[in-house]
């Protein structure tokens, strides 16, 4: 049994649902789609950015493909430039830290930070929706089934009150909850509903991938570019 827990254990899962449960909690992107700064596609720029650190970030190795100074740079002009938001809380330090934070501990098999994020990410989730607040994050609940939940989760609490206790009797029941509860959490969408289908879009910037240059107009003698009007039918 313990080699068949120890089997199913993925700590790069806590991982990703760590990150999805940090980019949630990050006001500056949160607010960003909420407010659409990034236009009609701003949820897609948002799954775009997850999905960017994923490639860095991506299990294969203890150490990731960018370096901490590069995430934290490249998360403030990822904001900046497809949402037009200018960073001056220093908000993106203290994310790109906790990913990198993440990354070493679940890489060395401690989920336990990550573990920490998603449920404050939850419970804060919860608040919202139990005050009424308008929020983006789907709860995939609705109606009466806030009961159900709410005695989910003290059926949850009351379980792990009860591992404590118990030590090491049980880990193995609890070990699998958490793989599934992180395996759910870290497959859903980061904001918004159930993702559409996508329409043909140029393919989103990568991270650390400069902004493409905007084609400059011909100057005339004077160095002046060229107005072109454009005609307007009469209307009949």
């Amino acid at each position: 049994d313990t080699t068949a827990n120890a089997a199913a254990t993925n700590p790069y899962t806590d991982f990703q649902a760590g990150v999805t449960a940090a980019l949630r909690s990050w006001s500056a992107l949160r607010t960003a789609v909420e407010q659409s700064w990034g236009g009609t596609h701003s949820s897609s720029k948002a799954e775009d950015l997850r999905s960017n650190i994923f490639a860095y970030f991506d299990g294969s190795s203890p150490n990731p493909k960018m370096k901490l100074e590069e995430l934290e740079d490249n998360l403030s002009a990822y904001m900046e430039e497809e949402f037009g938001v200018v960073l001056e809380d220093e908000s993106e330090r203290q994310l790109a830290d906790l990913i990198w934070r993440m990354y070493e501990d679940c890489g060395r098999g401690d989920v336990r930070l990550a573990r920490e994020v998603v449920s404050n990410a939850v419970k804060a989730a919860e608040v919202l929706e139990k005050s009424h607040v308008k929020s983006v994050i789907q709860s995939g609940q609705d109606g009466d089934d806030d009961d159900d939940m709410d005695d989910d989760d003290d059926s949850d609490a009351e379980g792990n009150a009860g591992a404590q206790q118990q030590g090491m009797q049980g880990m193995g029941d609890a070990t699998n909850d958490n793989n599934n509860v992180a395996l759910s959490y870290a497959s859903e969408t980061l904001f918004g509903g159930p993702p559409k289908p996508k329409k043909e879009l140029p393919p989103p910037r990568q991270l650390g991938e400069p902004e493409p240059e905007k084609p400059q107009p011909a100057l005339d003698d004077d160095g002046f570019a060229p107005v072109v009007m454009k005609k307007k039918g009469k209307k009949r």
